[in-house]
């Protein structure tokens, strides 16, 4: 079964159901809730989308969307080895270097996010959700 590692944007599309990317990111969720992927996200996933979803639509949604998640995700471990391998790499964005090296160490097959410019690596295969659903 294909390890698809889903960045925190991807996730947010479908919980806050953003209309402009909520298709393409529903098909990542929903091969990953069917166990048709294995789908993995990064431990700092959680607190990020907790954090955005209280903010937007209060407390309780929050928690509601973490304990949906915990049943459908494997979580990647946010551990000191991701964090040094993070911190070391020449990269703009901090949190970007987490999700990728989670995806790394996580052993997932492909990276699936909408953020593409901020993850050119040959560490493994990156695509956008419409990507990813085009290839179903």
């Amino acid at each position: 079964m294909k390890k698809i590692f889903v960045d925190t944007n991807v996730l947010l599309d479908v919980i806050l159901n953003r209309e402009a990317f909520r298709d393409a990111a529903s098909v990542v969720w929903a091969d990953c809730e069917t166990g048709k992927a294995r789908g993995m996200i990064a431990a700092v996933s959680l607190n990020n989308i907790h954090y955005i979803v209280a903010k937007r639509l209060g407390k309780e949604k929050a928690l509601q969307a973490v304990r949906i998640m915990l049943g459908i995700f494997t979580v990647v471990p946010l551990d000191e080895k991701v964090l040094r391998l993070a911190v070391d790499l020449p990269h703009k964005d901090f949190e970007d270097a987490l999700q990728l090296y989670s995806a790394v160490l996580g052993k997932a097959d492909v990276l699936v996010t909408r953020d593409m410019g901020h993850f050119a690596t040959d560490l493994l295969p990156v695509v956008s959700p419409a990507g990813y659903a085009g290839r179903g």
